[in-house]
């Protein structure tokens, strides 16, 4: 067990410095950022992962997408990140960071499965959708010669604009509010003790 906390400590690290790094400019930290929470949470059949090597599979994260009724899918890009103001070219739209302590948690499977994204009916996209496709299909581990057509909308549509500055982005916005709700969440920085 002692391998998996070393592993799982390793990984927070990785997530923590591409998130300082996207901070400071470099947008396509994101994608490593990916890389890192499939590590930490997505299972194979060839590869298991931290949480799993843990027995860990069942604690709670933070969530900053609002948890709907059962049914309800009204889903906007305000969801996964936020504007901030400042005037000038300071104002963007971007991650939600922060302190967390006022947000729902879910347990790790729920999470991993929760919409994040619904463009229209046909098009909605998990956190899993979306890590996996960075990570799996946009350069984290493996570049595909197929991209994934949701991950290509998203990344493609055009929000147009917040407080005069484009809303772009959005699909490297809501890696870096991933790696925020996990790396503020308790129950997983209790598991590196």
């Amino acid at each position: 067990m002692d391998r998996f906390k070393k592993a799982l400590e390793r990984q927070i690290k990785f997530m923590e410095t591409s998130c300082r790094l996207f901070d400071e400019g470099d947008r396509d930290e994101a994608i490593r950022i990916a890389t890192c929470i499939r590590v930490l949470v997505h299972d194979t059949g060839a590869s298991i992962s931290i949480l799993k090597h843990l027995n860990a599979k069942d604690i709670k994260v933070f969530t900053t997408r609002p948890v709907f009724a059962d049914g309800e899918k009204e889903i906007t890009f305000w969801s996964m990140g936020q504007m901030t103001f400042g005037g000038g070219e300071k104002e963007e739209y971007g991650p939600i960071l922060g302190d967390l302590s006022d947000c729902e948690v879910l347990p790790v499977a729920e999470w991993w499965g929760q919409v994040i994204w619904a463009l229209d009916p046909d098009c909605e996209l998990t956190r899993e959708d979306l890590v996996k496709a960075a990570a799996n299909k946009e350069g984290g581990a493996h570049v595909d010669v197929e991209a994934c057509p949701k991950y290509k909308r998203l990344e493609k549509t055009d929000f147009g604009k917040c407080g005069g500055q484009p809303v772009a982005d959005m699909h490297l916005v809501s890696l870096r509010t991933m790696a925020n709700e996990l790396i503020q969440s308790p129950e997983l920085l209790k598991l590196m003790e």
